[in-house]
């Protein structure tokens, strides 16, 4: 099997995508995962969370890196069979609200550069919020 291609690199707004089913498996703890040979979904990683939608008739709930193996698409609902066609919807609104927060930190992390000389060590994505460590060693309320 080889590598899932990534659609995303090629196009941030794509939401909707034709794809093949290459493999399906079932986790100990009973989730069904889904590796498809194209995919629109941004698997977890840099700091910004996976994104969600549908994969046919099923919920995708995660989406994880597995390098060479692919992109597990982990799923909710009915589990297609090997050499499905299959029909993946990403959740606009969550992606783009993660777009937004990663410009965001970009923007912001420049400033802290030009203004304190202090670089970005981390960034990170959560629900509501996101964090950004910066190297700032004597920091003030200023």
């Amino acid at each position: 099997m080889g590598a899932t291609e990534r659609l995303y690199y090629d196009d941030s707004r794509l939401l909707e995508f034709d794809a093949r089913v290459v493999r399906v498996s079932e986790g100990e703890d009973g989730q069904i995962a889904v590796t498809l040979d194209r995919t629109a979904f941004y698997p977890t990683g840099g700091g910004q969370p996976n994104d969600t939608g549908t994969l046919g008739d099923a919920r995708v709930v995660d989406c994880i890196d597995v390098e060479e193996a692919g992109v597990l698409h982990i799923i909710q609902g009915p589990a297609p069979e090997i050499g499905d066609p299959v029909v993946g919807k990403v959740d606009w609104l969550r992606r783009l609200d993660h777009m937004q927060q990663h410009t965001g930190q970009h923007i912001l992390s420049a400033a802290f550069v030009k203004l304190f000389d202090a670089p970005t060590r981390s960034f990170r994505v959560l629900g509501h919020d996101c964090d950004i460590d910066v190297a700032l060693d004597d920091p003030t309320d200023d």
